[in-house]
């Protein structure tokens, strides 16, 4: 694998930790911060921006790993930002804290030798539903004078959350932490899907969805998502990781043997942005 290759002789990447992109104080400042992994003597590098999982209520943006190598190994700049979790927040919270992020990055990424137009949204599970939604519904980067077109593509990771409704009738086990972050309201459970704001003509970028294992809740949702973008002219692409499980297929991206990271390059990189 030639990612795995390249991490054994590569030089860590420039490491910029919990950088505040929010200026109100008011905010849970721990919470709105972005960690930046920059390869060494690059500059404007297209970059991939990951949204941690976790039910909308934990998970954090991590450290350096295999993953953060993978992309920094290839010459491209890795974001991980935090965001706030429920019970202290709900929706939409969360998906204005990544407007607000992607943003900050618009404005600051070269400084650090990123290419502002070059950003793509990576996220995992809950992070998954939050990349798709901003970038989906152009409200809440509207904000900021940004849309869907200011993001170059989104990777969603095993994710079972672009249909809400669907997910909670799947899991009812889990109808305590989605209450959390969406409440009891079907009506509010329709406007934060992201299938609901697909439609043609509103700039939204490629998708690349994975669903691991047989976990059929993400292959139904990702089906479902894929079905829509397509009708609706969007690029879109689907991949089934055969062997790993909801877990895994993020926490293995970068792992000798994985081969994730090369599949999310090479949709990436068939968009045009390439080093």
């Amino acid at each position: 694998m030639a990612g795995a290759a390249l991490a054994a002789e590569a030089a860590d990447p420039d490491q910029y930790l919990n950088l505040p992109y929010a200026d109100d104080p008011s905010l849970q400042s721990n919470l709105n911060t972005l960690d930046i992994y920059v390869p060494q003597g690059r500059q404007d590098c297209p970059v991939i921006v990951f949204l941690h999982g976790g039910t909308w209520f934990q998970g954090d943006k991590g450290r350096l790993d295999d993953k953060v190598r993978a992309f920094t190994d290839r010459g491209y700049i890795y974001v991980s930002m935090n965001y706030r979790l429920s019970p202290d927040v709900m929706h939409p919270t969360h998906v204005m804290d990544i407007a607000r992020g992607i943003a900050w990055l618009s404005s600051n990424i070269p400084r650090y030798g990123g290419n502002p137009r070059a950003l793509v949204l990576m996220g995992h599970s809950a992070g998954g539903h939050l990349a798709a939604l901003v970038a989906t519904d152009p409200r809440y980067l509207g904000v900021y004078g940004l849309s869907p077109a200011n993001i170059a593509a989104v990777v969603g990771l095993d994710s079972a959350a672009y249909y809400l409704p669907g997910l909670f009738s799947g899991e009812p086990e889990n109808g305590y932490l989605f209450e959390l972050a969406f409440g009891t309201d079907p009506a509010f459970w329709e406007e934060a899907s992201p299938l609901n704001h697909v439609g043609p003509g509103k700039g939204i970028p490629p998708f690349f969805l994975v669903y691991a294992g047989d976990r059929s809740l993400s292959h139904t949702a990702a089906l479902s998502m894929a079905e829509g973008l397509d009708r609706a002219g969007v690029t879109v692409e689907l991949w089934h990781a055969q062997d790993k499980d909801h877990v895994s297929v993020e926490r293995d991206i970068g792992k000798p043997g994985d081969e994730l990271a090369d599949r999310i390059l090479g949709f990436i990189e068939s968009r045009g942005l390439k080093i």
